[in-house]
């Protein structure tokens, strides 16, 4: 991710990240722009889910974007054949996807 330097607007450089939470963090940024050299702090937050994750965090409770047609999802999920998979990136959980926030479904 690059961010504009709020000076020149030239595209500024992530130095150091500092995660403060599962949903934000505080990213140190260098201007690219060297007549400029500005440094700066941003913190950006996750606050939205747009796609639902394969791997969810029981930790981490986002709302759902209001453009999910969470009755398909649901449908789908009930009638759906399972593949075998053996995650490479993270370790398998199972947590049910329309459950109220802070129930778990079975594991």
């Amino acid at each position: 991710m690059r961010l504009r330097c709020p000076h020149c607007q030239h595209l500024g450089s992530i130095r150091t990240t500092k995660v403060m939470t599962p949903t934000v963090s505080q990213h140190y940024i260098q201007c690219g722009n060297f007549e400029c050299g500005h440094t700066w702090r941003a913190t950006t937050e996750a606050d939205m889910t747009i796609s639902p994750s394969a791997t969810p965090a029981p930790s981490v409770h986002l709302p759902l974007a209001s453009h999910m047609r969470r009755d398909v999802l649901a449908q789908q999920i009930r009638s759906g054949n399972t593949a075998e998979h053996t995650p490479l990136m993270t370790p398998p959980e199972t947590r049910d996807l329309f459950a109220p926030a802070g129930v778990d479904g079975p594991s």
